[in-house]
């Protein structure tokens, strides 16, 4: 068990050392792109995710995770090879649709890998500390980046790159170390689209597990897809190159230490959740409203916040389902989150290009709010005593929350 765990925090380690992630979106827009133009690139990159996620579970399910895990980070190697190849619009577009297929084959395989893992050995339990931990290390790749790259950011964004070409290399490796565990299904048993077909039909018969896969793919559509974009805040803001990377550097400090506490929030009643809910639409409106680098703390709490609640929902979705399909359900979780992050890219940049990307965060804000306010309102209505698991979140699930 602890070379499998330290197999999952160099991975996850790895994963994260990019050091132009800190500082892409600002590269996209120091070549000329328009916010319309960024908000299509990340589009692209999401729509290519959604299109790999769900047959990219069945094949985890069928088939090498580990394999696949590795394939996924040298397709990232490749994109990041064109970016620093041809630095421009159509350029950055190829890259993403490498990044967007890395992005749709790591996502449910490795939550099944390591779950699968865990199940094994009879420490399944542990799962939503295991996976806090993860996201920790994965942040603390981010936040080790961010330094990185602070310093050196004046030298280029091609030695940025450079350095991150690497940072997908060790991750493939690491993916590599993971141990040869069997198939959750024998290739015989069921066709592809056979134990496709299963993987969404308990998907959507199951209340608990469907409501679990709404809830976290909102979460991550308006809670994690802004990431790819506090880098243009924070410039806009007033921040120099330098002080952006050092921010994003001290958001995923936040969301380390957010993603390593966070089992420690696991039976927490779903309405505190749904209060932290619209708390972080508040808090990115107020953001928005300021729009100076005094506003900077507010979008670390957002983040970090918002990844407590993801880690935690994950935890109870893992425990819904059946090891038989769970890389495929994980993907169709993957997948609806990606609907919901290409639809908020596809509203945020144009809203950005008309009326400027202070009033898109106002407005994203506004919309996280009222949607944690109605998630609220909606649960007070609910009849008092009422057992049944929640069509939204299951609560009421195997962790024993209520």
């Amino acid at each position: 068990m602890r070379r499998f765990l330290a197999s999952v925090y160099a991975f996850k380690f790895f994963d994260a050392f990019i050091l132009i992630y800190p500082l892409y979106a600002v590269m996209f827009v120091d070549a000329g792109m328009s916010a319309g133009e960024v908000g299509a690139a990340l589009a692209v990159w999401s729509v290519t995710a959604f299109l790999v996620e769900i047959p990219a579970g069945v094949w985890a399910d069928r088939w090498s995770r580990r394999g696949i895990l590795a394939i996924a980070q040298l397709a990232r190697w490749a994109g990041l090879a064109i970016w620093l190849a041809w630095p421009h619009f159509w350029g950055f577009l190829a890259g993403f649709v490498l990044w967007g297929i890395k992005s749709g084959l790591t996502g449910g395989c490795f939550e099944a890998l390591v779950y699968d893992e865990l199940k094994a050995a009879g420490r399944e339990a542990e799962y939503t500390r295991l996976a806090g931990r993860a996201e920790a290390t994965q942040f603390v790749g981010i936040l080790a980046a961010s330094f990185c790259a602070a310093p050196i950011a004046h030298l280029g964004y091609g030695l940025l790159l450079t350095f991150s070409l690497g940072a997908c290399a060790a991750a493939a490796v690491a993916a590599m170390s993971f141990p040869r565990a069997p198939r959750a299904v024998a290739a015989g048993d069921l066709d592809y689209l056979a134990h496709l077909r299963l993987g969404l039909r308990q998907t959507l018969r199951s209340p608990a597990v469907l409501g679990l896969v709404v809830f976290i793919a909102v979460t991550l559509a308006l809670g994690g897809a802004l990431d790819e974009f506090w880098s243009i805040f924070a410039s806009r803001a007033g921040l120099s190159h330098g002080a952006v990377a050092i921010f994003i550097g001290a958001m995923s400090g936040g969301q380390a230490a957010a993603s390593a506490l966070a089992h420690r929030a696991r039976r927490l009643p779903t309405g505190v959740f749904y209060a932290l809910f619209a708390i972080n639409g508040a808090l990115l409106a107020v953001a928005a409203a300021l729009f100076r680098p005094a506003a900077v703390p507010l979008l670390v709490a957002f983040s970090a916040s918002f990844k407590v609640i993801d880690i935690v929902f994950e935890g109870r979705l893992q425990a819904a389902l059946p090891s038989g399909t769970r890389a495929t359900i994980a993907s169709v979780k993957g997948f609806v989150v990606e609907l919901g992050v290409t639809f908020l890219y596809l509203s945020f940049g144009p809203l950005a290009q008309l009326a400027g990307y202070r009033t898109a965060f106002l407005a994203t804000g506004a919309v996280v709010a009222l949607i944690g306010v109605g998630l609220m309102a909606w649960r007070s209505a609910r009849r008092p005593g009422s057992g049944a698991p929640s069509p939204l979140t299951g609560e009421g699930g195997p962790e024993g929350v209520g």
